[in-house]
């Protein structure tokens, strides 16, 4: 089936997607792909990142005119419906109305600060603000601990010029990437075992992770890089476009990638790449499959 608006990100978690708009559209799917009750838009601004549970799907609603952050968790076992308009938001915003939340979400948090890097540790989040510090909290909202904002000394760039681009878990712990190189594992109590700089082309826009296929970074420009850990030299590869997303195809023993007009493939044993054009931009990957901006579901096409 196809969407009727721009996807920007797709939210997966074993049986359930999420679809999210460029506009603050939402979708649920299963695992076959069908969606699962209507679209809807629970509040009348664009989401810039999710994180999806088993039973609640948790975003974060941002409206930079207005100054209006929030998070918010809807749970997934009820009918989403839409909210207000932005008229309302508007409003509400002038008169600090705390009555007004996205549609059918259990709980908010009114935010004075972009959150950055929201990701998923066992059964929490983990999330930033520039200057203000690393947090934790749980799936209904409540803090669990808050740290101090990660810092590279080495890297001669202001915070705010570097922000936290992904937080990632592994079994040794949670490790933070910047958008400038930074890398940072702590260990489950927060106590710092490593801290590096890799050396990059560009500024990193996003990261995946496997255990068996190690790190994937994605940059800004045309190019990746893929890691088998933190301290090791990054393989780097130009692509014929910027990458939006990759997943570790652990069958094939390679990562597999989306991007603007086309797909790839690197295998891990032997660091060999491909690529094969596409028509149009792959928002999301996994399971061979490619949502693509026109808002149809395709086959992965490399070869």
């Amino acid at each position: 089936m196809s969407l009727n608006f721009t996807p920007s990100m797709v939210n997966r978690n074993g049986e359930s997607i999420i679809i999210i708009g460029s506009s603050g559209e939402l979708v649920k799917m299963n695992s076959e792909y069908e969606q699962i009750g209507q679209q809807t838009k629970p509040f009348p601004t664009s989401i810039t990142s999710g994180v999806l549970f088993d039973n609640i799907w948790i975003g974060i609603w941002i409206d930079r005119e207005l100054q209006d952050v929030r998070m918010a968790g809807i749970p997934l076992e009820i009918d989403w419906e839409d909210g207000i308009g932005r008229d309302a938001l508007r409003v509400s915003s002038t008169n600090n109305d705390l009555d007004i939340i996205p549609k059918n979400a259990l709980w908010q948090k009114i935010l004075n600060s972009e959150p950055m890097g929201l990701g998923k540790i066992g059964e929490n989040i983990v999330f930033t603000t520039i200057n203000k510090g690393i947090y934790m909290i749980d799936q209904k909202g409540e803090e669990i601990w808050r740290d101090y904002y990660p810092i590279w000394r080495d890297l001669d760039i202001t915070p705010d010029m570097n922000p936290i681009v992904s937080i990632i878990e592994n079994d040794n712990g949670i490790v933070i990437w910047s958008a400038a190189g930074g890398v940072m594992e702590l260990d489950h109590e927060r106590t710092m075992k490593r801290s590096n700089i890799i050396k990059l082309k560009d500024k990193i826009s996003n990261v995946k992770y496997s255990k068996e296929g190690g790190w994937f970074v994605m940059m800004h420009g045309k190019a990746i890089g893929i890691l088998s850990d933190i301290d090791t030299k990054p393989l780097f590869i130009e692509t014929p476009g910027p990458v939006l997303d990759a997943y570790f195809d652990s069958n094939e023993k390679s990562w597999k990638w989306t991007g603007w007009r086309h797909d790839g493939e690197s295998q891990v044993e032997n660091n060999t790449f491909s690529f094969k054009n596409r028509e149009n931009i792959g928002i999301h990957i996994s399971n061979s499959k490619i949502l693509d901006n026109d808002g149809n579901w395709e086959d992965y096409s490399s070869s």
